[in-house]
């Protein structure tokens, strides 16, 4: 049952009608076994690089692959160390031999990244914008696939989310200039014709690397190097991608629920960058980030969120 401690009774009534209103408005246009994949449109192909590693498969990953990665299964790829449990090999790209062993040092990060670039680059003509999240990041398919749908793919598009407020400070040769970059904790897109421009500097797991280390940027900071010095292309920044970084997103609980639907991303980390103010709909152990709980706020037409949410609603009111 949704404690009391954790919401006031005002937001409490808030959320169940909030609810409500989902399951009232999906039960006049879902049939009882529509397939949430249906939604995604075929047209606009989007190919999902997630960046993990196996020390995190049972305390990030999992979460993932019970809630939005079934929904893109066949375009999402794996950057890991090992082979991961119910991941095809298909989709998994493996870093130890090139990259060593996990660790979050320039030098890793840099390389993983890289590997990003090889599988973007191997499946160019089949997709029209390649994406980066990482493993503690709930993605809202439905909601990314809709705004990228406004965008031409075809133009040069570097879209993410700035952790700073101002951009970064340059003074050493070559390009002294300031620039920006996005996090890629948040999550970051970028168009087909951004990757065929990239080719030059992407196109070995090394020409990636020696560029980090030659500035010493980590990857996300080097890729906006790139983009904005060589190729001239500025960060499109959007406030709807969220990393675990982020101190404010769920501060504000009445902000969040009016506000929750329309986001794309969402970081999470304990013990405070998650929503722990919405309802328990599973047992703690089995949803500790509420990954699974804002899963089925979203897709409510899931026959299991259906379920859990009238389950909650029924145990609410006795």
């Amino acid at each position: 049952m949704f404690s009391l401690n954790y919401c006031s009774y005002r937001n409490y009534l808030l959320l169940i009608l909030l609810c409500s209103i989902f399951i009232y408005y999906n039960s006049l246009r879902q049939t009882k076994n529509f397939d949430v994949t249906t939604e995604i449109s075929n047209s606009n192909r989007i190919i999902y690089a997630v960046r993990t590693g196996s020390r995190f498969y049972q305390k990030r990953l999992v979460y993932l692959l019970q809630t939005w990665i079934p929904l893109v299964n066949k375009d999402t790829f794996f950057i890991t160390d090992k082979l991961l449990p119910n991941i095809s090999q298909d989709h998994t790209i493996l870093t130890e031999k090139a990259c060593g062993s996990d660790a979050h040092s320039m030098s890793n990060l840099c390389c993983k990244t890289a590997h990003d670039f090889l599988v973007f680059h191997h499946y160019i003509s089949e997709y029209n914008w390649f994406c980066h999240f990482d493993d503690d990041q709930y993605v809202n398919v439905n909601k990314l696939n809709e705004y990228l749908s406004t965008l031409d793919s075809n133009k040069p598009y570097y879209i993410g989310r700035t952790s700073w407020p101002n951009a970064l400070q340059r003074s050493k040769e070559p390009f002294p200039s300031p620039f920006w970059f996005a996090t890629l904790g948040a999550g970051v897109c970028l168009s087909k014709q951004t990757i065929h421009l990239l080719k030059p500097y992407t196109q070995t797991t090394s020409d990636f690397v020696d560029g980090c280390i030659r500035e010493n940027y980590h990857d996300d900071i080097y890729l906006g190097f790139l983009l904005s010095a060589y190729l001239n292309i500025t960060l499109t920044k959007t406030d709807r991608f969220h990393s675990h970084l982020e101190k404010s997103f769920y501060s504000n609980k009445q902000t969040f629920l009016r506000t929750f639907t329309n986001q794309i991303t969402f970081g999470f980390r304990t013990p405070d960058r998650y929503p722990y103010f919405l309802p328990q709909f599973y047992r703690s152990h089995l949803d500790p980030y509420r990954m699974r709980t804002l899963h089925c706020l979203l897709y409510t037409q899931i026959n299991e969120c259906q379920t859990k949410i009238h389950q909650h609603l029924f145990n609410s009111t006795k």
